[in-house]
């Protein structure tokens, strides 16, 4: 059920009257096109409620969002909240599974580890407009920027400096399967299907169990116009009533990764956040490690990127996310405008090199995303991205090529995949395939699997994907950013 406090039906039926065509818009790009995610759309789909679970599988195919199986261990709030005597009308914010890396200090500075990198990913209300000249403000006259996904890679990654503080569309509404009629992406969680079948959308990898906590948890917050919905239960805080509230943060939790969630209770009432009780938290990452918590809230009185820290003793109230400098903000770099309303949020980390432990030692997401190096020809005109998939009992890392050579441009073309075993720059080529000007999607993505052998699903070996992207001619030769793979 969409909130009051969303864009009045007109307004969306102008945006989407005004989308512009697929063939004619940019492509996606940088570290999380074609990734895997999983979404909540406010007002839900035609196939399910407020709080259905969503899944994009990983690529570009333009297929529709799949629901999670309707089963006791589903991670579909939904389906969990419904078991739980959620009413008809109940309107669920942002969600997370408490695996998000939320890299701030205890003062909300911006403060990536050593050899590490990092990204958030993010959404938008409807009518947002981005600041001058970004990629949010490009979407923005495509016309579906609320239904669209952003990512931010942080300053002070471990990645080539061209794209630090960088801001790339990861998916737009066609990749992530939404009808134009959707409202907006009002949820955002890549870990909840890290290590998960994409086919059977419930088996786990067993390799990831390691790697996943338990219990597990799901984080959610719910509207300021619906709290009056949620059953009394659920307020409840360390067994004491709390009063109902869109900026106190709920949980389920699970023992087993088969077994059934909990009734929902309240993680944190709002209060303990320094919030008043009549505010409403709309995006949400929260890192259970390091007990830390990124957030928004609805409307533009407080900034759109605040942090608490939740491992501290006597919480004093959100400050404002900021940069490394300890003075500027991130929501001032990302590209949005002052007057944007950030929708849902998830943050990232795959801590290169830590492999074959637990979190904090180790990090599903870094068994699972290719992380950028520099490439062997100067600085790449075009984007790659690379993603763990399992499937049916076997593991494979999809990787993709997006763009075109800047000079050359959009025509007939060829893609070269060449793979370097790590540390040899030996290349051995993987793939060869002609481009297609006419494609769907935007940037042509090209795409190969790559079947991981067993013995290698979770070793700590590692190899380099490096795609190029030529035309007929090979007059030029457009090198994209080489993707370094974890196992």
């Amino acid at each position: 059920m969409p909130r009051p406090s969303r864009c009045a039906a007109t307004a969306i039926a102008v945006t989407v009257t005004g989308l512009v065509p697929l063939a004619a818009q940019a492509a996606s790009g940088g570290v999380l096109a074609g990734a895997p995610v999983a979404v909540l759309v406010d007002g839900g789909l035609a196939a399910g409620g407020d709080a259905e679970t969503r899944v994009h599988r990983n690529g570009f195919t333009l297929q529709p969002t799949a629901a999670l199986p309707v089963a006791p261990s589903s991670a579909d709030l939904r389906q969990i909240l419904a078991a739980h005597g959620a009413p008809p009308g109940l309107d669920v914010d942002d969600f997370s599974t408490g695996r998000d890396d939320v890299l701030f200090d205890g003062n909300g500075v911006l403060a990536v580890p050593p050899s590490s990198w990092g990204v958030l990913s993010f959404s938008l209300r409807h009518g947002a407009t981005g600041a001058p000249g970004s990629r949010i403000a490009q979407q923005a006259v495509e016309g579906d920027v609320g239904a669209t996904l952003f990512a931010w890679v942080l300053p002070g990654s471990n990645v080539p400096a061209q794209l630090v503080g960088r801001t790339e569309r990861s998916h737009s509404r066609q990749e992530l399967g939404l009808p134009a009629t959707a409202p907006e992406v009002d949820g955002i969680d890549v870990p909840l299907l890290l290590g998960l079948d994409q086919a059977g959308l419930l088996q786990l990898d067993p390799g990831f169990l390691p790697l996943i906590q338990s219990p597990q948890a799901i984080y959610f917050t719910v509207s300021h116009a619906t709290r009056h919905l949620v059953p009394a239960a659920w307020w409840s805080f360390g067994g004491q009533a709390t009063l109902a509230s869109g900026a106190t943060i709920l949980r389920v939790l699970k023992s087993a990764p088969l077994g059934p969630w909990s009734p929902p209770h309240a993680f944190a009432p709002y209060g303990v956040l320094g919030l008043d009780r009549d505010e409403d938290i709309d995006g949400l990452a929260y890192d259970e490690v390091r007990q830390k918590l990124l957030f928004s809230v609805v409307g533009i009185a407080r900034d759109q990127f605040l942090f608490v820290d939740l491992g501290s003793d006597g919480v004093m109230g959100p400050v404002d996310a900021k940069m490394p400098n300890g003075v500027d903000k991130i929501s001032e770099h990302v590209g949005k405008a002052q007057s944007d309303d950030v929708d849902a949020i998830c943050t990232l980390d795959p801590r290169i090199g830590t492999i074959g432990a637990p979190p904090p030692a180790g990090d599903d997401f870094g068994s699972s995303c290719g992380s950028p190096r520099q490439g062997l020809l100067g600085v790449p005109q075009v984007h790659a991205a690379a993603h763990r998939r399992r499937e049916g009992n076997q593991t494979f890392y999809d990787t993709w090529l997006i763009g075109w050579p800047p000079v050359t441009g959009q025509g007939p073309g060829i893609a070269a995949l060449f793979v370097t075993f790590d540390p040899d720059l030996t290349l051995h080529p993987f793939s060869i395939q002609l481009r297609d000007p006419a494609a769907l999607v935007p940037g042509d993505p090209r795409h190969f699997p790559l079947l991981v052998p067993p013995a290698l699903e979770l070793s700590g070996f590692s190899f380099t994907f490096r795609w190029a992207a030529m035309d007929l001619a090979i007059s030029e030769i457009a090198e994209a950013w080489p993707l370094q793979v974890f196992l």
